[in-house]
């Protein structure tokens, strides 16, 4: 009976066995066995209880939660853990368990990092406060580490120095033999500094899928301290525009290298060439350049001296008007793609950069450079890779006819093409409406502009005495989002990942709107409006999901990830939304969510209840 019963429920949920032990944590085989009827779980034990779960979980994601009540004549519709108990009784056809289930969501014990980080912190004796000073870190920060929406991996210096204050500590409070049974040492390596380091270090920091939590927090934050405007130089101008910079060739007055010179050989001549080129692109006003280079970058940043030059440049072509179109050298590694946004990130609030990556792969055997400014000049080089620096031949052409032919050569590797971000301003259409997103989740620090009532919005720009342009924008953004979730909502799924205040928080008009170009709190009246009608849409809506997180994984940041893009919105000034839409880069993000959403995953019944709190 139990057997018929559980294929029973498979086939009106229409999910798989093999999708059933994925979502259960059960062996494959187990499940096999549990479905033809061969193996029964204990009634009320770990084994159904977890089978339980996944299948609720399962119907309610599909929103099939009033199906599964019919079938097994639930009566009480309004708990999950009332559903729960129901399915138990009718797969055991009506035998009660001795014990009344516990159906609180099992996790795996210590599978994300900050569940090992609070467990060792609870042996060290460490709050989040005490553990801040001693590493140097706002408390927020640690906060983040535990709740899975940071990670330390990004900086080796703060992993081994967590280590090391996590270890002084216990050995202090002489925790070490629960911290070596905690991570399945034997008790003998505490007296091994070394060794008991390198095995906290490692069952710390193990993962058990790739870890992509450095390159999304490491984005995220450089998106996050973009400048207004664009920072002076390095050097003024007075200190690059010299004369060696802007004579042809940059010969200085003691040498006599004639005013047509085309070829420069090694690091030294590439640098060479590139002061010529852009201090003179800077002199001439240009209107526009055209970047490419696969050699490794050692020639622009192993000179500190050149390095500031070169950014001092680039920073006098942006402020003065000339448009940088860029292909970056990337080969699906997303520690290049994260060096490429990095180092190009500050000029993106000018406008004047358009970056891109090339979607066929490079050789191994040749290295390309080609700088082009049309109807001015072009530095070009094609050189083995790895003899660059001593025996690389540059070409410094300026003649007509060939700046022709590198700009078809130029626009024929753009048309292969991918632009890697998209840098959009408040007052710009926005980016999401394009991508006829199948699905899509946010994850912010408020609620989402998207699901704000209508009149609720009206009466917040009401209230904060807006211009008719200003509020004929917002509305008209709010309505191409709300679009936008419709969309999703009736292809695939939606879901939106946010904290919800603290009362004081509330009532004292400190909880932030998610209004794009404007800073504004909510009153409780207006949230408690934008809470209902979340309710509203998720009891209409199967495939809309709101999911509570106890704190906002980023200040001011708000992310949309889906399969086609990851858009990440500021909101503070400068007020901007950057796209991107590299394949690697919206795996990375999707994982990284993923990971939230495995630590965080509740039922919407469950959901509905911690909202209703708010009305």
């Amino acid at each position: 009976m139990f057997g018929e019963r559980l294929r029973g429920m498979l086939e009106l949920l229409e999910i798989t066995g093999a999708e059933l032990a994925r979502m259960s944590g059960c062996d494959k085989s187990n499940v096999s066995r549990m479905v033809s009827g061969a193996r029964v779980p204990k009634n009320g034990g770990a084994g159904a209880r977890r089978l339980v779960n996944a299948l609720y979980f399962c119907a309610d994601e599909k929103g099939r939660v009033d199906e599964l009540c019919d079938l097994i004549s639930c009566e009480n519709r309004d708990s999950a853990d009332d559903i729960k108990e129901q399915m138990m009784l009718w797969l055991y056809d009506g035998e009660k368990t001795a014990v009344k289930a516990d159906f609180v969501k099992e996790k795996i014990p210590y599978r994300a990092l900050g569940e090992r980080l609070g467990a060792v912190m609870e042996l060290a004796g460490l709050s989040n406060v005490r553990l801040g000073k001693l590493l140097n870190l706002d408390p927020s920060y640690i906060s983040r580490f535990r709740s899975g929406f940071r990670s330390p991996k990004a900086n080796q210096k703060m992993m081994n120095d967590l280590c090391l204050i996590l270890l002084e500590r216990m050995e202090a409070r002489d925790t070490l033999p629960a911290l070596c049974k905690l991570i399945d040492a034997a008790s003998d390596v505490m007296t091994d500094k070394e060794m008991i380091f390198d095995l906290l270090y490692r069952w710390l920091y193990q993962t058990d899928r790739t870890d992509h939590t450095s390159f999304v927090e490491g984005v995220i934050d450089q998106i996050g301290s973009i400048q207004a405007d664009v920072k002076m130089p390095p050097i003024l101008p007075e200190g690059v525009m010299v004369d060696e910079t802007l004579l042809p060739g940059g010969a200085t007055a003691d040498e006599t290298m004639e005013e047509n010179v085309q070829v420069y050989c090694g690091v030294n001549g590439l640098r060479r060439a590139v002061l010529r080129f852009l201090g003179n692109v800077v002199k001439r006003k240009e209107k526009e350049l055209f970047l490419y280079s696969d050699q490794s970058m050692d020639w622009m940043v192993s000179d500190p001296a050149f390095r500031a030059k070169w950014a001092s440049l680039m920073i006098l072509c942006i402020t003065g008007g000339t448009q940088i179109n860029i292909i970056h050298n990337i080969n699906r590694d997303l520690a290049e793609m994260a060096d490429a946004i990095k180092s190009w990130l500050p000029l993106y609030p000018s406008g004047k950069v358009k970056s891109y990556y090339c979607k066929t792969r490079g050789s191994e055997r040749f290295s390309t450079t080609l700088f082009l400014c049309p109807g001015y000049a072009c530095i070009s080089g094609s050189n083995v890779i790895g003899a660059e620096d001593e025996h690389g031949i540059y070409r410094y052409d300026t003649d007509p006819q060939l700046l022709k032919a590198h700009e078809a050569a130029y626009q024929e590797l753009l048309g292969r093409s991918g632009e890697l971000a998209h840098v959009y301003k408040t007052t710009d259409v926005d980016p999401l409406v394009s991508l006829e997103l199948p699905s899509a989740t946010i994850l912010g620090n408020t609620l989402s502009l998207a699901t704000m009532p209508e009149k609720t919005l009206t009466a917040i720009l009401e209230r904060m005495k807006v211009s008719e342009e200003v509020k004929e924008h917002i509305v008209s953004v709010r309505e191409q989002r709300n679009s936008v979730l419709s969309g999703i909502i009736d292809k695939g799924g939606f879901h939106e990942y946010a904290p919800l205040p603290r009362e004081e928080e509330l009532f004292e008009e400190r909880v932030p709107i998610d209004l794009p170009g404007l800073h504004a709190t909510y009153t409780p009246k207006e949230y408690a409006e934008h809470i209902q009608n979340i309710i509203s849409l998720s009891d209409r809506m199967a495939n809309y999901r709101f999911h509570v997180l106890p704190e906002a994984p980023f200040e001011d940041i708000k992310i949309v990830i889906s399969d086609k893009g990851v858009a990440v919105m500021r909101q503070k000034a400068p007020y901007l939304i950057i796209l991107f839409e590299h394949p690697d880069i919206c795996r990375a993000f999707a994982v990284y969510v993923e990971g939230i959403r495995g630590q965080y995953q509740q039922d919407k019944l469950s959901t509905k209840k911690q909202l209703e709190r708010y009305l």
